[in-house]
């Protein structure tokens, strides 16, 4: 008989939320993005996921503006001139 993977017992385990909900929650928690699980700084994504949905909120709203001092833009260039 196979032995099954114990789960993660943490403060999410025992919350009526859905399980992609409980990851994100986790990822949130430990500083990691919450779509791929890469290092994400300050933000709840990292770069590159963020730079994709703040692009998908803009296109969704019909936004033309955009608002460089946002987290994302100041992320971009710090990490532009570290390159």
């Amino acid at each position: 008989m196979k032995s099954r993977k114990k789960r993660p017992r943490d403060e999410f385990s025992d919350l009526p939320i859905s399980r992609q909900s409980r990851y994100r929650a986790r990822q949130r928690r430990d500083g990691r993005c919450i779509e791929c699980g890469a290092p994400a700084g300050k933000a709840s994504r990292c770069l590159r996921h963020l730079t994709l949905a703040r692009e998908r909120e803009r296109k969704r709203l019909g936004l033309k503006r955009r608002y460089f001092g946002s987290m994302g833009y100041r992320m971009e260039s710090a990490n532009q001139t570290f390159q």
